[in-house]
């Protein structure tokens, strides 16, 4: 499983498209592509750093076996983000924007909702609500469109609620 500075690490990429926001806000004053590359270099360092605790997850955590009793999509959990994606254009303060931000991460780090990180859907993965035999409930990130609880059986589990689909690849 990943520690808890991975987890925030999960957090803050999660919300790196305020800063793609952001920098389209300076870029659009002038459109000059150098004004606020501050937020795009930072957007663009939590774009990678997404991508590389999905392929450090993939490479070196273990493959376990799983039974789940439920599945259902969860992909729609992800537009909950789009909130926070747009608040820059809307024009309020840097410094309430920056609270609402650090709010923002808070809640999602303490209540086990980081796993719902619009970002991993970009690199192809969707959401599912599962359900093991033991009665736990997880996020499963697949690659695949799963309509099947047979479909999942091996899994890697990233952090204390978050699994990613195996199958057919171990």
């Amino acid at each position: 499983m990943l520690s808890n500075v991975l987890k925030i690490i999960m957090v803050l990429t999660s919300i790196s498209p305020v800063f793609l926001t952001l920098w389209f806000i300076e870029f659009s004053k002038f459109w000059s592509f150098v004004d606020g590359i501050f937020w795009l270099v930072i957007a663009i360092v939590l774009f990678v750093l997404a991508y590389g605790i999905l392929k450090i997850s993939i490479k070196k955590l273990e493959i376990i076996d799983i039974k789940i009793t439920f599945i259902s999509t969860a992909d729609k959990e992800v537009l909950s983000y789009v909130f926070t994606y747009i608040l820059p254009l809307i024009g309020i303060d840097m410094k309430v924007l920056f609270f609402i931000l650090l709010l923002f991460s808070f809640i999602v780090f303490t209540t086990h909702i980081y796993h719902f990180n619009p970002i991993f859907g970009l690199f192809g993965y969707h959401f599912y609500e599962v359900t093991s035999e033991n009665g736990v409930n997880y996020v499963l990130m697949s690659k695949k469109q799963i309509r099947k609880v047979e479909s999942v059986d091996k899994v890697i589990l990233v952090c204390d609620y978050i699994l990613i689909d195996k199958t057919n690849e171990a």
